[in-house]
């Protein structure tokens, strides 16, 4: 049998080395599936069939390796049978999905390309009169258009046949091979570099990630399994839509894909977003009749400005389309390798999502004497992240929501087509209105979204010196606070901060005025601040292991009335009205009888300060009214009363103090306060507490973590450990000795916002637990930029409001209303909101996700970055027992910061039987740097990886980041040669693909001119130097220095070497290239 060859169309290219690395896959089958209701003439259709195959040459194709390179081999004879299923004998209730399996079994199965065939035909007869036509191709010899061509020309024909009648066809001038050299020209000639040239223009700087809201991380790698959930625009719509492209000279096709472009851009709080559109590519009117692989996809780089209207943004996609469409010529893969993105097997470069749109051609050709209508044929696999389909018809119009099932839920599909519909609707009814102020949710997602919106307060508000006088007469030989062998009845306590309060007053002291105190955690601080708020006051705590001039700067700033201290900490201050808690006790002076208790909600409680961006502290002013919230919602949540006993670990300055405080004192439990000796050491405290009986503690998260991976004792562990300040990481997979709640809250919204228990550690190791639900008396918002709520699953900033709110800063006004914001949602007069600068999102059971600081994120080399995911996969390697990423401007000379990974490791002793136990510090950040590169794209792995025995905590407990140690680095800009004899053979390899004279082990191979089929070159040369390599090892070690590494680290363990396949055709000379598994080259 004679054949011929011919080289491959670039894009027939991709998808031979897609489908090498794939070959078992189906996601680039194109499968048509149409019942024939009526009288078949079988055998008159098989012969139209093979006229067809006779007709049009790449249907004979197959596709070899040869020299290097994969060509088209056209047989100049062949002939694809049509395949017989007979199902009119099943039972009919069984018949349908007997069909199904049966079309699925000839949609979905994977071509082999080397050997061919390249597409399949099975005629499924259910009745004498009733017949299913499946007809099935691979991309790579066909397109959308080719289906419709191949339709027409098959009903043609078999209707000639059935009357007798002369082949109908005109005869082919033009074929696929046509097309292949128009474009070879095309690419060596001047109009490549111009076409290059605009796409570089409008490319080269496009975001290259688009930060999508996922249900799910992303995999290593990508499974392209896929489905999609259809939705159906309405008639009126339909008009609404031909109207607004006829004003707008654009086209309904524009019309659509701007609202698609609108939607992203919302979903992903990204004002660039860059969509792939497939265009015929078949620029003349011969290309028309052709059948082939045509299409090519232009990726439109959409740039929607702050203020853009959607009419705005409707000519500017109109103008985006028609200048790239004057390129469409140069195929995409070539734009691909001229840009040279970082190559990934997670996600797809330049683009990740697409739009497809198709307009009814109206009779496509009639089968005489049949009925034919089409057969949905069932989709599992999905190109891209999200695809949104359109198809418009004199009928209907239609949309199907494409999605890649590995990161999305059908769920959420649902959600996103019926978003784009609502956008779609408030667009086409109000154009001129900004894409940010477009509708997203609708009337039930609304209510989901403002569901932590205005709420009750957990009580009515009496303040919280009254819950501790009560419970001193109901109660007075209770223990209220005890630290060591000191310990106070409430009846004492009361008495002694009677007499603080009587000074007090003397001096001064009463509503609308501020007394700081200077005093460590203990007995003291307790007696100090009740006294304080019983004068009416409010108290400003000072931490007295801060710097004197820390203590000078908030001092000054606050300008309170006076300070109470110990003699011990006096010299700790400035000058100023001190006044020590031991002069009054030898003073002599009588507790004199309370005025009048003060009773408005709105007096002032406390003022905390935090730490300024600028570098100016800020004082908090938190009210009696949202202090007396967050205790009785305490009180009520945990089940705190007499008889609890309750702890003191919180810094002096730090605000969950005022938390743990208050919450005892007024619910008549006892506080039990540690040394700071005991709260250093988990194992102590763990003693402590179980000889304290302790029922319910406050920890920071890092020790929190530590404390629920320890062993406890049988019995003695408190009923619940309460955490927050930082974020909650990992809590071990095991069963928890007490219930551990998760807390949210900025100072500024009184301790605690949200509250959740958290459940031991799911399966998937590195899954965050979320912050809970709002507490009573708190408003949770999840807004954009324009304060509008944010659908489920979407980030947007926190904000907060209701009773617990501050007032605001001390003395700084601007500060204060920039951060705290008119509500839109209050429904009170003057309501507000704190505007956290925390990203969150709603799950869809009402709890939050943290998802980190606006400022936290970062950007390396376009990719938009969040540390904590990164985090998330160190932790999930089970010799790491914490982990924080942050950027370091280390690379001399670079504009851009390094990402740096610092770790923890677990215990090498409680793992000792890990092979991860017994390495170096050195060797184990190896390790974890594969570990990502198996969990991460290439940019997302730092760049340095140190190795800590412990984070530095500031004093509150939270991780001080200031204190992380600046990784060190040799040499930069230095070439690094071979060092062994495998590198030297990887290099000499690279030199003669790459056409390089040397070769840096550590430089990246897609980065110096590397590109897929290249690799299958360097895998070929490498199995005839004996190295075992695949092309998954290629993209997992991009580097000589890696691939060495990776090729050593197989052999010390042994693994035995990989067979060398067998030719791609037997019987000749080419070499087959290796099967890379499940690796995808990114697109």
């Amino acid at each position: 049998m004679g054949v011929d060859h011919s080289p491959l169309a670039s894009a027939q290219q991709r998808l031979w080395f897609l489908w090498r690395l794939r070959p078992d896959g189906n996601e680039y089958n194109v499968p048509k599936a149409t019942r024939l209701r009526g009288t078949l003439d079988a055998a008159c259709l098989e012969r139209a069939l093979a006229r067809l195959v006779e007709r049009h040459a790449v249907l004979r194709a197959t596709f070899p390796f040869l020299d290097g390179e994969p060509v088209l081999r056209i047989a100049r004879n062949a002939t694809v049978p049509l395949g017989r299923t007979d199902l009119s004998d099943t039972p009919a209730a069984a018949r349908h999905t007997a069909l199904r399996d049966e079309v699925d079994r000839v949609a979905l199965g994977a071509f082999d390309l080397v050997n061919g065939p390249v597409f399949r035909a099975q005629l499924i007869r259910l009745a004498e009169d009733d017949h299913v036509l499946v007809l099935a191709f691979h991309h790579i010899v066909v397109d959308g258009w080719s289906l419709g061509v191949i339709e027409r020309e098959l009903a043609a024909v078999y209707a000639a046949n059935l009357d007798g009648a002369e082949d109908p066809l005109p005869v082919v001038r033009h074929g696929y091979q046509d097309h292949v050299a128009a474009e070879r020209e095309m690419l060596s000639g001047p109009r490549h570099a111009e076409a290059l040239e605009f796409w570089r223009r409008n490319l080269a700087s496009a975001p290259r990630q688009l930060p999508l809201p996922t249900d799910r991380p992303h995999p290593p790698v990508q499974s392209y399994a896929g489905d999609s959930r259809g939705f159906t625009v309405a008639p009126q719509l339909s008009e609404h839509i031909r109207s607004l492209a006829a004003r707008h000279r654009a086209s309904r096709f524009v019309v659509l894909l701007s609202a698609y472009a609108a939607l992203l851009s919302r979903l992903a709080s990204a004002p660039e977003v860059v969509i792939g559109v497939p265009v015929s590519g078949r620029t003349t009117l011969e290309a028309e009749a052709v059948v082939g692989l045509f299409v090519n996809m232009l990726p439109l780089r959409i740039r929607i400005q702050e203020g853009m209207t959607f009419a705005e943004l409707l000519r500017h996609v109109r103008d985006t389309f028609l200048a790239a469409h004057e390129y469409q010529d140069l195929p995409f893969q070539r734009v691909v390798e001229d840009l040279q993105p970082e190559r990934l097997t997670s996600r797809n470069p330049i683009f990740q999502c697409a739009f497809t749109y198709e307009e009814s051609a109206g009779d496509v050709g009639a089968f005489p004497g049949l009925e034919a209508s089409p057969v949905p044929v069932r989709i599992e696999t999905a190109k891209f992240e999200l695809t949104l389909h359109m198809a418009w018809s004199a009928e209907r119009v239609e949309g199907w929501m494409g999605y890649q099932t590995d990161v999305f839920d059908g769920r959420t599909a649902e959600l996103l087509g019926a978003r784009y519909l609502r956008l779609l609707s408030g667009a086409l009814a109000a154009p001129d209105t900004p894409v940010a102020r477009l509708p997203l949710l609708g009337a039930e997602e609304e209510r989901t979204v403002l569901a932590g919106g205005p709420r009750p307060p957990a009580a009515d508000g009496e303040r919280v010196e009254r819950m501790v006088e009560r419970h001193a007469r109901e109660r007075p030989d209770a223990v209220a606070v005890r630290a060591g062998e000191r310990a106070l009845t409430y009846a004492q306590l009361d008495q002694q901060a009677n007499l603080l309060a009587t000074v007090l007053r003397a001096s001064g002291a009463g509503p609308g005025t501020l007394v700081a105190t200077c005093l460590p955690r203990g007995v003291d601080l307790v007696i100090a601040e009740l006294g304080i708020v019983k004068t009416g006051a409010a108290y400003l705590p000072l931490d007295p292991a801060n710097p004197p001039p820390r203590l000078a700067a908030v001092l000054t700033e606050a300008d309170p009335l006076l300070t109470v201290a110990d003699s011990e900490h006096t010299t700790s201050l400035p000058t100023g009205k001190i006044l020590t808690l031991e002069r009054i006790r030898t003073s002599g002076t009588v507790a004199a009888p309370a005025p009048a208790p003060s009773t408005d909600p709105a007096d002032l409680a406390y003022v905390v300060y935090t730490s300024g961006s600028t570098g100016r502290p800020k004082g908090v002013m938190v009210e009696h009214r949202a202090l007396s919230n967050l205790v009785a919602w305490h009180h009520e949540e945990f089940g705190i009363g007499p008889g609890d006993r309750t702890t003191l670990m919180a810094a002096p300055g730090f605000d969950a103090s005022a938390w743990e405080i208050w919450s005892a004192l007024t619910a008549g439990a006892t506080l039990e306060v540690p040394d700071a000796e005991t709260v250093l050491s988990p194992r102590d405290l763990i003693r402590w507490l179980v000889a304290r009986e302790v029922t319910s503690c406050f920890v920071p998260t890092p020790l929190a973590e530590r404390l629920a991976r320890a062993d406890w004792p049988a019995e003695g562990a408190p009923r619940s450990v309460l955490t927050g300040g930082d974020r909650l990481r990992g809590t071990g997979s095991g069963t928890l000795p007490f219930r551990l709640v998760n807390n949210y809250g900025p100072t500024e919204s009184t301790v605690v916002a949200t509250s959740g228990t958290v459940q031991p550690e799911p399966h998937r190791r590195g899954v965050l637990p979320d912050i809970g639900r709002p507490i009573a008396g708190v408003e949770v918002y999840v807004l954009d930029a324009e304060l509008r709520p944010v659908p489920v699953g979407v980030p947007g900033e926190l904000y907060l409001g209701g009773v617990a709110l501050a007032r605001g800063y001390l003395n700084q006004p601007g500060l204060t209303a920039d951060r705290f914001v008119p509500s839109p949602y209050g429904g009170r007069p003057g309501a507000r909101l704190y505007r956290t600068g925390d990203l969150v999102r709603w799950r869809s059971d009402g709890s939050v996700d943290f998802l980190g600081r606006n400022d936290h994120q970062v950007k390396i080399r376009g990719f938009r970055i969040e540390p904590g995911e990164i985090e998330n996969v160190l932790r999930g390697h089970p010799g790491v027992r914490d982990a924080i990423v942050t950027t370091t401007p280390v690379t001399t000379g670079s504009a851009e910061p390094a990402l740096v990974a610092y770790l923890v490791r677990a215990s090498r002793t409680e793992h000792r039987t890990e092979s991860w136990a017994v390495l170096d510090d050195d060797a184990f950040a190896a390790l974890l740097r594969d570990h990502l590169r198996d969990h991460l794209p290439r940019y997302m792995v730092p760049g340095h990886l140190v190795v800590l025995p412990r984070f530095p905590l500031n004093p509150s407990g939270k991780v001080d980041r200031a204190a992380l140690p600046v990784p060190e680095l040799g040499g930069v800009g230095r070439h690094v040669g071979p060092r062994d004899e495998i590198e030297r053979v990887l290099a000499g390899i690279w030199s003669q693909v790459l056409g390089r004279q040397h070769s840096d082990v550590t430089e990246d191979f897609f980065e110096i001119g590397g590109d897929s089929l290249k690799s299958i070159q360097v895998v070929h040369r490498a199995r005839e130097a004996g190295l075992t390599l695949t092309v998954s090892h290629i993209f997992h070690h991009p580097t000589i220095e890696e691939l060495g590494a990776h090729l050593r680290q197989e052999t010390a363990a042994g693994t035995p070497a990989e067979p060398v396949p067998e030719p791609l055709v037997s019987g000749t000379a080419e070499e087959r290239a290796d099967n890379a598994g499940r690796e995808r080259e990114s697109r």
